[in-house]
């Protein structure tokens, strides 16, 4: 298990008892791999959940948007982090996935990035093949779902952006003693110029880390306007306009709270980014 290693950074003593208490309630998670060079998963239960689409931009309360109700019917298990560079490597050694320009070394222990939502479903199918079992991009509602982790609130823990750091890996003062981008910073310092190595930060009362930050995560989802008629059986919206595709979960480069919740998404033409990787869903039967 990876080391977490930011849990008292900027945290007063009541967050503090927050994490561990949650961080144990983490540990008791069954992870499982269904392989020696495969991500560790978690399994997420079943059940319901209020899904929030919030009006595009900053300065919206957390009341106000489009609310429908998601129910999951069956367990499906996710990515305890998001797909390393380990993990692509294998799938690269194994002539499944290509080998990436990036603008930047990264050890295998960091998140992969600038991978094309093609990619990351190449990337998926090669796993599949290598198990046996459905591995595949999450849909919207799923990744949602297990980023709140039975919690109705934003932010993991409805804590206010000063302790952000304690759980994501944003554009905070860390950030900005190297870049000096003149912006408006996440108000406290996780340590971490960039991008972090997975796992380093507090995971949810589910056991997945890194869901708010890092790196944004693509989904399976086709871009709505409104998401009016959405799936309420949390699978993904397959309609609209495909060739803009759907990612969540704000990166090292988001300086704003408004991109830093579970609730807020975004859309993209599906080509690379410097901020932005995935992780998968594993089908459960």
């Amino acid at each position: 298990m990876l080391p977490v290693t930011n849990f008292f950074k900027s945290c007063s003593l009541f967050f503090c008892v927050i994490i561990v208490f949650c961080s144990s309630v983490a540990a008791k998670t069954a992870e499982f791999s269904d392989c020696d060079v495969c991500p560790l998963m978690v399994p997420i239960p079943q059940g319901s959940f209020e899904l929030r689409v919030p009006p595009w931009g900053p300065g919206h309360p957390n009341d106000e948007g489009y609310f429908y109700t998601v129910t999951f019917s069956k367990p499906y298990a996710i990515g305890k982090y998001e797909i390393t560079a380990l993990n692509w490597r294998q799938c690269v050694s194994d002539n499944a996935c290509p080998q990436l320009e990036l603008k930047r070394s990264i050890r295998d222990e960091f998140p992969i990035f600038n991978v094309t939502w093609r990619e990351a479903n190449r990337f998926a199918k090669w796993l599949s093949k290598k198990t046996g079992f459905r591995y595949r991009l999450p849909s919207n509602a799923e990744w949602e779902y297990a980023a709140r982790a039975g919690l109705g609130m934003n932010r993991y823990f409805g804590i206010p952006a000063a302790s952000l750091c304690v759980f994501s890996n944003t554009y905070d003062q860390t950030a900005d003693q190297k870049y000096e981008s003149g912006a408006g910073v996440i108000p406290c310092s996780d340590g971490f110029h960039e991008l972090a190595p997975v796992g380093q930060f507090a995971p949810n009362n589910f056991g997945v880390y890194d869901s708010i930050g890092n790196v944004s995560e693509w989904t399976e989802d086709c871009a709505s306007p409104d998401w009016r008629g959405a799936p309420q059986d949390g699978k993904a919206w397959l309609k609209g306009d495909c060739s803009l595709r759907g990612f969540r979960g704000g990166s090292w480069l988001n300086n704003e709270p408004y991109y830093l919740v579970e609730s807020s998404r975004f859309r993209y033409w599906g080509s690379r980014a410097d901020d932005l990787g995935f992780r998968l869903v594993r089908e459960v039967e």
